[in-house]
């Protein structure tokens, strides 16, 4: 029985093999697979050399345009824009009205009218940047200089011809440029020009240094925390002590901070030289004769430049200071400009200086607990160091910020 089952299962093994061998289906398969791997081979190797030379001219192209976006960059900011025009002060924002027939349509445009020849870009987008300073105020940006606005608008016109002309159309643009004073407090002017770029655009970045002194120095700010002071907070019997001297100090550094900050803000956009020199009344500029307009109201005539002057001086006093008073349009004295004046570096050095406060307490009170834990006054002073050095930064930027970027 044993013997017979081995027999069976012999016939079967010698069945299978037989049918292995001589199935010449398998071999076809494997031929087939073979065939099919080497034609695949040698579609990698002609199609080899596409493919590397695609990347190669992604990457040339890449390199292009970064180096043409440096170029642009550089050339804008170097070369003179041949005429700039723009009018710097609106008659319809006085709300002066002049007869289409008027002999003064050549003294207004003399007077207002500002056409400059030959001055490089980046001196037009520096003053652009100065003029038009604003304010953001409830959801709303104020301009701290109303009567500018057409500055901007002239210098972004410009920028974009530019940029036409000498991009062609080859590619996609987009130019900005940002100042703010003080870092984190919402009032600065900005130029955008151009679509809204992809986040692979390509990215050049230059500063541009404006013609401003910042007022307060380095050392005004350490005044109020100097070493003298630094060593009768460390000399105090408590921490509490020692922590409301080292408060008061640095808080004091941020007034004064804010201070030289509001003072160059004022500077650059409030024109008090030129309107002290207008410190004349109704009969002496009746008989100036600088240029005879009519106002809405009737038949007098009133000098254009002081008008503007008194209409200046009523904006910022009232908009953006938030006063209530009213300033003659017949009559601007010395007094009243030094005034206006003041009252907008106050309210500038309060808003600042609030902004500073808020924002830094933390860091502010993280160095004073420094200073307290500190082993020794060499530790202490690196510490105070440190932080007068941030203040300074944040009331200290530099300048304006400006990227060209370019995306095809």
């Amino acid at each position: 029985m044993m013997s017979k089952d081995s027999g069976h299962d012999k016939d079967c093994f010698g069945a299978n093999s037989k049918n292995i061998f001589t199935d010449r289906m398998a071999f076809s398969s494997t031929i087939d697979a073979m065939f099919f791997l080497v034609m695949i081979s040698i579609a990698a190797v002609i199609l080899l050399p596409s493919i590397m030379a695609d990347n190669q001219y992604d990457a040339a192209g890449y390199t292009a345009i970064q180096e043409f976006d440096t170029h642009i960059l550089e050339s804008l900011l170097s070369s003179n824009a041949d005429e700039f025009e723009y009018e710097i002060a609106p008659l319809a924002v006085v709300n002066i009205s002049i007869p289409s027939n008027s002999i003064t349509q050549g003294p207004m445009k003399t007077l207002f009218g500002k056409e400059q020849n030959h001055r490089t870009f980046s001196d037009i987008v520096a003053e652009s940047m100065a003029l038009n300073l604003m304010m953001e105020n409830n959801g709303s940006r104020v301009y701290l200089n109303p009567i500018s606005k057409e500055h901007s608008t002239a210098t972004t016109a410009m920028m974009q011809s530019y940029l036409d002309s000498k991009i062609g159309g080859r590619y996609n643009y987009r130019f900005e440029a940002h100042w703010y004073p003080v870092s984190g407090f919402p009032l600065g002017s900005d130029i955008i020009v151009g679509d809204t770029p992809p986040h692979d655009a390509i990215r050049q970045n230059t500063k541009l240094t404006l013609p401003f002194i910042f007022v307060a120095s380095k050392n005004d700010i350490l005044e109020t925390v100097n070493d003298s002071v630094l060593a009768d907070a460390l000399g105090s019997s408590s921490n509490e002590t020692m922590r409301a001297v080292l408060y008061d100090g640095f808080n004091d550094s941020l007034d004064t901070a804010a201070r030289g900050s509001a003072e160059m803000i004022v500077g650059s956009i409030f024109p008090s030289e030129h309107l002290n020199s207008l410190n004349k009344n109704a009969s002496g500029m009746q008989s100036d004769q600088l240029g005879i307009i009519s106002t809405p109201g009737g038949a007098d005539t009133l000098d254009p430049d002081l008008v503007i002057a008194a209409y200046l001086l009523n904006y910022t006093a009232n908009t953006v200071v938030g006063l209530d008073i009213e300033i003659p349009v017949d009559i601007i004295l010395s007094d009243m400009v030094s005034m206006v004046e003041q009252e907008l570096i106050d309210a500038m050095q309060e808003q600042i200086a609030f902004q500073l406060k808020t924002d830094m307490s933390d860091e502010i009170n993280s160095t004073i607990n420094g200073i307290i834990d500190s082993s020794d006054f060499g530790s202490a002073q690196s510490l105070r160091d440190v932080q007068v050095e941030s203040i300074y930064r944040r009331v200290n930027g530099g300048g304006v910020d400006i990227e060209l970027m370019l995306w095809q």
